[in-house]
Protein backbone atom coordinates (compact mmCIF):
# COMPACT_ATOMS: atom_id res chain seq x y z
CA UNK A 1 0.00 0.00 0.00
CA UNK A 2 2.75 2.47 0.93
CA UNK A 3 4.52 2.09 -2.44
CA UNK A 4 1.22 2.63 -4.24
CA UNK A 5 0.66 5.90 -2.40
CA UNK A 6 4.18 6.99 -3.36
CA UNK A 7 3.71 5.96 -6.99
CA UNK A 8 0.35 7.73 -7.26
CA UNK A 9 1.78 10.91 -5.73
CA UNK A 10 4.69 10.66 -8.15
CA UNK A 11 2.42 10.05 -11.15
CA UNK A 12 0.19 13.06 -10.47
CA UNK A 13 3.18 15.26 -9.70
CA UNK A 14 5.02 14.28 -12.88
CA UNK A 15 1.83 14.78 -14.88
CA UNK A 16 1.37 18.26 -13.40
CA UNK A 17 5.03 19.12 -14.00
CA UNK A 18 4.53 18.29 -17.68
CA UNK A 19 1.34 20.34 -17.79
CA UNK A 20 2.91 23.40 -16.17
CA UNK A 21 6.06 23.29 -18.31
CA UNK A 22 3.82 23.11 -21.38
CA UNK A 23 1.80 26.08 -20.11
CA UNK A 24 4.93 28.05 -19.27
CA UNK A 25 6.84 27.47 -22.50
CA UNK A 26 4.04 27.05 -25.05
CA UNK A 27 0.48 27.80 -24.03
CA UNK A 28 0.79 31.05 -22.09
CA UNK A 29 3.18 32.64 -24.61
CA UNK A 30 0.67 31.71 -27.34
CA UNK A 31 -1.92 33.89 -25.58
CA UNK A 32 0.01 36.93 -26.83
CA UNK A 33 -0.25 35.75 -30.44
CA UNK A 34 -4.02 35.37 -30.51
CA UNK A 35 -5.82 38.33 -32.04
CA UNK A 36 -7.81 40.63 -29.77
CA UNK A 37 -11.10 39.63 -31.40
CA UNK A 38 -10.38 35.89 -31.14
CA UNK A 39 -8.89 36.01 -27.65
CA UNK A 40 -12.13 35.76 -25.58
CA UNK A 41 -13.12 32.51 -27.36
CA UNK A 42 -9.56 31.18 -27.17
CA UNK A 43 -9.28 31.89 -23.45
CA UNK A 44 -12.74 30.45 -22.76
CA UNK A 45 -11.69 27.26 -24.56
CA UNK A 46 -8.49 27.16 -22.47
CA UNK A 47 -10.52 27.49 -19.26
CA UNK A 48 -13.17 24.92 -20.21
CA UNK A 49 -11.12 21.83 -19.34
CA UNK A 50 -9.00 23.25 -16.51
CA UNK A 51 -10.85 21.41 -13.75
CA UNK A 52 -10.27 17.94 -15.19
CA UNK A 53 -6.86 18.51 -16.78
CA UNK A 54 -5.27 20.78 -14.14
CA UNK A 55 -7.16 21.44 -10.91
CA UNK A 56 -8.19 17.86 -10.10
CA UNK A 57 -4.72 16.35 -10.76
CA UNK A 58 -3.17 19.24 -8.79
CA UNK A 59 -5.39 18.41 -5.82
CA UNK A 60 -4.65 14.69 -6.13
CA UNK A 61 -0.89 15.40 -6.18
CA UNK A 62 -1.23 17.37 -2.95
CA UNK A 63 -3.36 14.66 -1.32
CA UNK A 64 -0.79 12.06 -2.36
CA UNK A 65 2.07 14.07 -0.87
CA UNK A 66 0.18 14.65 2.38
CA UNK A 67 -0.72 10.95 2.62
CA UNK A 68 3.01 10.16 2.50
CA UNK A 69 3.39 11.74 5.95
CA UNK A 70 1.61 8.67 7.37
CA UNK A 71 1.83 6.09 4.59
CA UNK A 72 5.29 5.85 3.07
CA UNK A 73 7.72 3.01 2.46
CA UNK A 74 9.89 2.24 5.47
CA UNK A 75 13.25 3.93 5.49
CA UNK A 76 12.06 7.01 3.62
CA UNK A 77 12.90 10.18 5.52
CA UNK A 78 10.18 12.69 6.26
CA UNK A 79 12.01 15.77 4.93
CA UNK A 80 11.46 15.11 1.18
CA UNK A 81 7.77 14.55 1.92
CA UNK A 82 7.62 17.91 3.71
CA UNK A 83 9.48 19.51 0.78
CA UNK A 84 6.89 18.13 -1.66
CA UNK A 85 4.00 19.31 0.54
CA UNK A 86 5.47 22.80 0.93
CA UNK A 87 6.01 22.98 -2.83
CA UNK A 88 2.44 21.83 -3.53
CA UNK A 89 1.04 24.36 -1.05
CA UNK A 90 3.17 27.08 -2.65
CA UNK A 91 1.65 26.15 -6.00
CA UNK A 92 -1.87 26.50 -4.59
CA UNK A 93 -1.04 29.86 -3.00
CA UNK A 94 0.53 31.14 -6.21
CA UNK A 95 -2.46 29.96 -8.22
CA UNK A 96 -5.00 31.63 -5.92
CA UNK A 97 -3.10 34.88 -5.33
CA UNK A 98 -1.41 35.44 -8.70
CA UNK A 99 -2.53 33.37 -11.68
CA UNK A 100 -6.28 32.97 -11.02
CA UNK A 101 -6.83 36.75 -10.72
CA UNK A 102 -4.87 37.29 -13.94
CA UNK A 103 -7.04 34.75 -15.73
CA UNK A 104 -10.12 36.45 -14.27
CA UNK A 105 -8.91 39.78 -15.70
CA UNK A 106 -8.43 38.16 -19.11
CA UNK A 107 -11.96 36.71 -18.87
CA UNK A 108 -13.41 40.06 -17.85
CA UNK A 109 -11.38 42.47 -19.99
CA UNK A 110 -10.24 40.33 -22.91
CA UNK A 111 -6.82 40.49 -24.49
CA UNK A 112 -4.16 42.38 -22.55
CA UNK A 113 -0.49 42.09 -23.50
CA UNK A 114 0.51 43.34 -20.05
CA UNK A 115 -1.65 40.81 -18.19
CA UNK A 116 -0.36 37.99 -20.40
CA UNK A 117 3.25 39.08 -19.79
CA UNK A 118 2.58 39.12 -16.03
CA UNK A 119 0.95 35.67 -16.26
CA UNK A 120 3.99 34.23 -18.04
CA UNK A 121 6.39 35.88 -15.58
CA UNK A 122 4.56 34.82 -12.40
CA UNK A 123 3.89 31.31 -13.67
CA UNK A 124 7.62 30.58 -13.26
CA UNK A 125 6.85 30.25 -9.55
CA UNK A 126 4.54 27.30 -10.16
CA UNK A 127 6.83 25.82 -12.79
CA UNK A 128 9.81 25.78 -10.44
CA UNK A 129 7.75 24.47 -7.51
CA UNK A 130 6.37 21.59 -9.60
CA UNK A 131 9.94 20.71 -10.60
CA UNK A 132 11.04 20.75 -6.94
CA UNK A 133 8.12 18.51 -5.99
CA UNK A 134 8.92 16.12 -8.86
CA UNK A 135 12.59 15.86 -7.92
CA UNK A 136 11.63 15.22 -4.30
CA UNK A 137 9.20 12.44 -5.22
CA UNK A 138 11.59 10.92 -7.76
CA UNK A 139 14.26 10.79 -5.08
CA UNK A 140 11.85 9.11 -2.67
CA UNK A 141 10.87 6.60 -5.36
CA UNK A 142 14.52 5.79 -6.07
CA UNK A 143 15.10 5.20 -2.36
CA UNK A 144 11.98 3.05 -2.06
CA UNK A 145 13.11 0.94 -5.01
CA UNK A 146 16.52 0.46 -3.47
CA UNK A 147 18.41 2.89 -5.71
Amino acid sequence: MDRWVLLLALAFTLYMTGVIVNMQLLEYPLFALVGKNEFPRYHAFHNRSLFVLVLLPMLLALIGSVALVWIRPSGLPLWPVILAIVSDLGIFVSTVILQAPLHARLDRDGFSAEVIKTLVRTNWIRTLLWIVSSVSLLGMTALALGG
